[in-house]
Formats: C-alpha cells, structure tokens, sequence
C-alpha cells in the first residue's frame, strides 16, 4: 500500500513538474528553432539578391557588347574597317549571342559583300555555332535526331520518323523539298505534321504545315517551329552531295531533324501565358 502512495505521488508530482518543464524545453527550443529559419531564410534570400544582382549585370554587360558589335557593322566607323575585321567581329558576336538572337540577317547582309573565300569563311562561321548547337540538343534525354539525304519533289518527300519506328510524342513529320538555290546555298521546304495520335477517336496532326527556306545559317536554337504536345522540331541545312547526286532525281541534299521538348527553350523563348497557368493548377 505505501509503494502505491509512492508511485500516485511520483505520478502527481511529475504532473505537475510536465509543465513548467514543457515551458522551459519550449522557451529554450522555440526561439532556436525560429532562429535557425530566420538564419537559414536570410542565407537564401541573400542567395537570391547575388544571383540577381549577378544577372543583372550579365544582362547589363552583354546589351552593351552586344550595342558595340552592332555599331561596328553598320556605324560609320564600319566603312573604315576590312573585311578580315568584320568577319572577327562577327564570329565574336555569333559566339556570345547566339543562343538569344535570330543573327541570319546579319551573315546575309555580310555574305554580300564579301569574296568567294571570304564567304566560305562566314559559313564556316555559321557551321561552327550550329554543330555546337545540334551537339547540345543531341544530349537531351527525351530528343531524337535523324540525319536524312533526300531529293526535290513530293514523290521524294520523306517521313520522319519513318514507319517502323516508333513516333515522338505522337508526331511523324512530312518533309519535301520544293526548291534548291541556284548557288546550292539554300533549298525550300514544305513540311507537314502527320497524324499519328487518336485523341477522343480523332487524329490530331495536321496542325503544322509550313513552308521556308533552309539555309547555313538557320541555327536550331532559334529557327524551330512548335508543334503540339510540348514538342519542337527543328531542321538544319547541311548541303549539297554531289556524290550522292542522281541523274534523274538531280541534287541529293543533307538535313539533319531534331525534335526535342518545349522545356528545354532557349534564353529568347518565353512560354505562353496559357501554358504558365497550366502550369499552376498542376502544382
């Protein structure tokens, strides 16, 4: 009987310290716990202000190189400068600013008034960014590239991906040639998204049918056209085969096709207000 007394007053004298030592672990851990978030939410915001700030000054500092290279082509100081000159100037400006800004324009302008060499030398240039741009989208986890040879004319028009294989993200393209440059320097092309994809018992393609002109300095980067399903294409030019060439079907001309996902856009791409509030309700 006296071991049960014990135990009821150990029992009520416990309860009654639980609370005053609940207050003091709670005084002591509550203030730290809240300082250790404090801490660690001003280390993320003054993360945040440096890359901010970071990136404020690329930005900065990349419109005004980007001001200068400008000036230097089309400025009066231009008409000073030789050809050699402007073909560094422009290899300087493809090399930082490529993946922000459609630069044919300016390699057409160029081209014009350059020699015979000195023009191989541009689209040395232009084939320089391109492969480090096809290389780049090659390495994507969900892209697929197909390097095809084909001819004018519908009847030599190919399918990409050919049947067999299996479709990406529910798109197989159509690609014609319809024109080649007299100087072989560019070729026109139809293409058309094939149906592949039976959504609520209906084909969805069709939805793309485009015609344009290819040429060296088409970069993938910039010169690619959106298809449905979060998925782009884009077509690079890479010239004439005259050892493939065909007596009857004339030229043979090398393309390379890369699809890969809407995510993966480059820094001038911005997405859609539609597209950002679907983002939204899906989190």
């Amino acid at each position: 009987m006296a071991d049960k007394n014990k135990s009821s007053n150990w029992v009520n004298t416990l309860a009654k310290l639980l609370p005053g030592i609940g207050a003091i672990i709670a005084g002591v851990f509550i203030p730290l716990i809240i300082n250790m978030n404090a801490q660690k939410s001003r280390r993320a915001q003054l993360y945040t202000e440096i890359v901010s700030k970071r990136e404020i000054a690329d930005s900065e500092l990349r419109a005004k190189m980007f001001e200068t290279l400008l000036k230097c082509f089309y400025a009066d100081t231009s008409q000073n400068k030789t050809n050699k000159e402007k073909l560094t100037l422009l290899r300087l400006l493809v090399l930082n600013f490529h993946e922000s800004f459609n630069l044919k324009p300016l390699f057409e302008s160029l081209e014009s008034e350059l020699t015979d060499i000195e023009k191989d030398m541009v689209k040395d240039i232009a084939k320089e960014i391109v492969g480090k741009q096809e290389a780049m989208l090659s390495q994507i986890k969900e892209g697929r590239v197909f390097e095809k040879i084909l001819y004018k004319g519908f009847e030599e028009a190919i399918m990409v991906p050919p049947d067999g294989e299996e479709a990406y993200r529910g798109h197989r393209l159509g690609v014609e040639i319809i024109k080649i440059g007299e100087n072989e320097d560019y070729i026109r092309l139809h293409v058309w998204d094939l149906p592949d994809t039976l959504v609520e018992n209906k084909y969805i393609g069709d939805i793309v049918d485009v015609k344009f002109d290819l040429s060296y300095y088409d970069m993938p980067f910039i010169d690619n056209t959106k298809l449905f399903n979060n998925t782009r294409f884009a077509i690079t030019f890479k010239g004439i085969l005259t050892d493939e060439t065909d007596t009857e079907k004339g030229n043979a001309v090398k393309i390379k096709i890369i699809f890969f996902p809407e995510t993966y856009m480059s820094g001038r791409d911005r997405p859609y207000l539609e597209e950002m509030l679907d983002q939204l309700r899906m989190k």
